[in-house]
């Protein structure tokens, strides 16, 4: 359990590092980098510090409870989602975009597509 917290010294020493980088190279030596660049680089180490400090001094308890609602939160999104397109609309909804006519016989493929009975054209059912 206390390697999921070691795990925070990872984005703590990018952080570090990019920081250490910035601010400690000279200002005006060749290829030193810019100050907006130094202001800019800083912000974003800075969130790796943070995320790093965090994890590092959360209980590994509390991590694994987060972990297991965030994925949970993505099956249930992912379930969702995969329900909605993958459903046909209702047969006599369906018309065909080029002559207007309903499918009669024709066979939706997994991923939607029928041939229309009349002018021989494939279309998607998701897309009408």
């Amino acid at each position: 359990m206390n390697f999921i917290r070691l795990a925070g010294i990872v984005p703590l020493g990018i952080g570090l590092t990019v920081l250490g980088f910035m601010w400690l190279s000279s200002f005006d030596g060749f290829g030193s980098p810019p100050l907006f660049f130094r202001i800019f680089f800083s912000f974003i180490a800075l969130g790796f510090v943070l995320k790093g400090v965090g994890i590092l001094f959360t209980s590994p308890a509390t991590l694994m409870e987060q972990m297991k609602t965030r994925q949970k939160e993505l099956q249930d999104s992912n379930l969702t989602s995969s329900e909605n397109p993958s459903s046909p609309p209702s047969p006599g909804k369906l018309k065909c975009p080029n002559c207007g006519s309903s499918p009669l016989t024709g066979e939706v493929s997994p991923h939607g597509d029928v041939k229309c009975d009349h002018c021989s054209r494939w279309y998607n059912v998701h897309t009408v």
